[in-house]
């Protein structure tokens, strides 16, 4: 074992703590007969050697000895040695302009990237390795070298039909998981050379796998690299391997064998359960939601069959993936909102809790369910106390009511707030939705809490109640806010108070010698003073009295300071025209910022100028489509160059600000705002209306 290992000048290398004269010794640990010395080996090896990921000469230095442990049988953990093997070697061909640009010396850049390379052309130069190792005794080898041959091999052809021999004869169901994913990665990879050859590879696994979970894995594979060729009954098969999975839970009732099809049959499909585990299957079909993307259809009629599935843990994934599918996706029907709200029926806690905290991302579109939440409200309304209200299935059923603008949330929030309940942190957006009209009756309570608050300092459950009172326009409330805003309070609070201001509108006149006090006071801060500026164009619309302010915060160099200065000069609209020239400077130096493209609109109407930047954000920057598309509308019939736009994204499955195009199923824990895609919906058939009128 490690023939010439001596000969290398271990010290003269080094890793991420120093020199690497303690590398040897790592290596050899790596093939103790101790399983906690080995695994000591390993750590150093990564803590060190492989230190986050980083590449060492040192590093380079252990490729041909980690090659060697690989391949001697009498070696234990050899799959860690492949996988560490594969890590090394890094996720793809390094890219010397990604990797350097740490130094300011060219040189030093240069010897910093050189051992990435290298460690990439030494792994590759002895792939073949993996190739032998898919016939290796030990299974875990086996599953690591088919991850490995379908990641590093420079001949991918060669090593699709390796995976294929190799399918013919493997019987462990681990390594059969990994040869068939290793297949989908080569036909993802290389698409238009192998896509259409691992095609059929995975059709047949697919047809004739005797493990449903084989089969549940060349699906996802299948929709990866050739999603045409799925069978049309993808969703009855999926759901009848995720029942299997259910029913392997069930202990199996022992029947006397017989020599009869029944018999055989009984048995068949009790070794299919077996061959199923529950866990396994879930993380697959996580994947093969991932995997199909915006082919939604089969994914909303999955997604109905696993909210009805007999067993409680899959119903709890499957609410998971209500949450996931129906923020990212736009939902054909209410059908899934519908068996999400089923869940409530079961009583059963943490079922309810999960899917009621889905039920308030969703609101927007779960209008269908509003009775069962109002029901909810109504039944659990003896089960929270003030301090604690929000946590529970009480608080979140308000919660979801609320966020669907259903007035019966009202009665019982006022209550809630009545009796010193918690402040929601999102009760400014309750209260929004609701509407101030229907949502009046709880203006004297906010104005009460707040009131009674301390003045010696500052929460974030006054501003809670500062920015609800701002949404009611409560009137017994205005002359309290006036006295709020003062000099010396703090940029949130006061961001906050003159939000709510600005929503009075001119019936909040009151107020317009304190604002021209704060944007007048040099000693505050710029951001607030732009912020005075802009509540006060909205109170009174005295453009000629901010205008200086405003041009001085378009030359802010910080973000905060230059937005609240894009913000005032959007609400000046033409008036801000003067303002123009500092804006296609921005233009030119941002580029193409959304709110400097709405606040040059807003001061100058130009069609020609910026209907065409708009256009192009509209598809690099896709969470800028609310925004691009109420200057559309501003626009009127110069705007229609946007029609086929307008028409795509109606058309679109995919939610505007789901903006992830990879099939990774880690991006099913995200949850997108709902309502800011709905409303841009709305914007669109608006627009679209008016256009084709």
């Amino acid at each position: 074992m490690f023939t010439g290992i001596e000969d290398v000048d271990w010290a003269s290398l080094h890793h991420a703590y120093g020199d690497a004269s303690d590398v040897p010794e790592l290596l050899r640990g790596l093939a103790s007969d101790d399983p906690a010395g080995r695994e000591i080996a390993l750590d150093g090896m990564y803590g060190a050697v492989h230190h986050q990921g980083d590449v060492y000469d040192s590093t380079v230095a252990c490729i041909p000895f980690l090659f060697e442990l690989a391949t001697t049988p009498a070696i234990a953990d050899r799959d860690t040695v492949v996988h560490l093997l594969c890590s090394i070697a890094g996720e793809r061909e390094p890219d010397p302009e990604e990797i350097g640009g740490l130094f300011e010396d060219e040189e030093e850049d240069a010897a910093f990237v050189q051992p990435f390379l290298d460690a990439w052309a030494a792994v590759r130069g002895h792939a073949d390795v993996f190739l032998g190792l898919l016939s290796d005794p030990d299974a875990e080898v086996r599953t690591a070298a088919a991850a490995a041959s379908a990641h590093v091999h420079p001949d991918p052809a060669r090593v699709l039909g390796a995976l294929r021999e190799r399918l013919v004869v493997e019987r462990d169901p681990q390594a059969m998981g990994a040869l068939v994913h290793a297949i989908g990665r080569l036909g993802t990879t290389h698409r238009e050379a192998l896509g259409a050859e691992a095609g059929a590879v995975l059709r047949e696994v697919v047809s004739v796998a005797s493990h449903p979970e084989q089969r549940l894995a060349g699906l996802v594979q299948l929709a990866r690299c050739g999603p045409a060729s799925l069978p049309e009954d993808l969703v009855e098969s999926v759901l009848d391997i995720m029942r299997l999975a259910y029913e392997q839970k069930v202990p199996e009732e022992q029947r006397p064998r017989t020599d009869t099809m029944v018999s055989y049959l009984r048995e068949l499909e009790a070794t299919q359960r077996r061959s199923v585990d529950a866990s396994t299957a879930g993380d697959l079909l996580e994947a093969l939601h991932g995997a199909l993307g915006d082919r939604t259809d089969p994914r909303f009629e999955l997604l109905a069959g696993q909210l009805q599935s007999p067993d409680w843990g899959q119903r709890m994934a499957a609410v998971d993936m209500a949450g996931a599918l129906l923020t990212g996706w736009r939902a054909p029907n209410d059908l899934p909102v519908a068996l999400l709200a089923h869940q409530l029926a079961e009583h059963e806690p943490r079922l309810s809790r999960r899917a009621l905290t889905e039920l308030c991302n969703v609101a927007p579109i779960a209008h269908a369910v509003s009775d069962v939440l109002a029901v909810c409200v109504r039944e659990w309304d003896d089960t929270w106390t003030p301090g604690d209200w929000e946590g529970t299935l009480f608080g979140k059923a308000l919660e979801a009511l609320a966020l669907q603008g259903d007035e019966r949330a009202v009665p019982a929030l006022a209550e809630v707030l009545a009796q010193e309940g918690t402040v929601p942190e999102y009760l400014g957006t309750w209260v929004e939705r609701i509407g101030p009209e229907a949502a009046a009756p709880l203006g004297p309570v906010l104005h009460r809490r707040l009131t009674a608050a301390p003045s010696d300092r500052r929460t974030p459950s006054q501003e809670r109640l500062v920015d609800a009172l701002g949404v009611l326009a409560h009137a017994e409330s205005l002359p309290l806010l006036v006295e709020l805003a003062e000099p010396g309070g703090g940029r949130m609070w006061m961001w906050h108070l003159l939000r709510a201001l600005a929503r009075y509108g001119p019936a909040a006149a009151e107020a317009a010698p304190r604002l021209r006090e704060l944007a007048a006071e040099t000693s505050m801060p710029i951001e607030i003073r732009l912020n005075a500026a802009g509540t006060l164009m909205a109170l009174t619309g005295e453009a000629d009295r901010i205008l200086p302010l405003v041009r001085d915060g378009l030359e802010a160099d910080h973000w905060p300071a230059l937005s609240a200065a894009l913000k005032a000069t959007a609400s000046l609209g033409p008036a801000g025209a003067p303002l123009a020239p500092r804006l296609r400077e921005l233009l030119a130096g941002h580029d193409a910022h959304t709110d400097i493209l709405v606040a040059l609109w807003k001061t100058t109407r130009d069609v020609d100028g910026l209907l065409p930047i708009l256009l192009d954000k509209w598809t690099t920057l896709p969470r800028s489509r609310p925004a691009i598309t109420t200057c559309l509308i501003d626009m009127g019939p110069a705007a229609a160059p946007a029609l086929p736009l307008m028409r795509a994204e109606l058309s679109s499955p995919r939610r505007h600000n789901n903006d992830r195009r990879d099939d990774d199923s880690s991006g099913l824990k995200i949850r997108y705002d709902v309502a800011a895609d709905e409303g841009l919906l709305k914007d669109c058939r608006r627009l679209v209306t008016a256009l084709e009128a």
